[in-house]
């Protein structure tokens, strides 16, 4: 694995999560997450032979958990900053604390995107598929 390559990706799950701090993603989330997937797994494809699957697994379990941990950090300013999701955010079992609940979430909402962004890096590995060329038997 590429963890070069990965680490790398992973910016992108910090990125969201500052932009969602400060209420930039509100109502297109979804939109930007998905453009960042189709970006990722063009990079993976041409980037890698193979391991494609797994290593969009990765990097969209990591942008999960960094992008929570950039949640939580700073969450009275992201509460501050999205009024629909403090206003939706009701009481949670166990009293948890809701930034340990965001932060907790982060690797299981990462683990479904990575399943969509692996299953996409696979899709663009075989679409990219590097051509072996062979050099003609003399």
């Amino acid at each position: 694995m590429n963890w070069k390559l990965v680490f790398g990706l992973t910016v992108f799950g910090i990125l969201m999560g500052v932009l969602s701090l400060f209420g930039y993603t509100q109502g297109m989330e979804w939109l930007l997450w998905l453009v960042i997937a189709v970006i990722c797994s063009v990079i993976i494809a041409k980037a890698l032979s193979g391991k494609f699957f797994l290593t969009g697994l990765v990097i969209g379990l990591l942008d999960g958990v960094f992008n929570s941990i950039v949640q939580s950090a700073f969450f009275s300013t992201y509460l501050t900053n999205n009024p629909k999701f403090a206003e939706g955010f009701g009481p949670i079992p166990g009293g948890l604390d809701p930034r340990m609940f965001v932060l907790i979430a982060g690797p299981f909402i990462g683990l479904l995107y990575g399943l969509a962004l692996g299953l996409l890096a696979w899709l663009a590995g075989r679409v990219f598929k590097k051509s072996t060329v062979q050099a003609p038997a003399a």
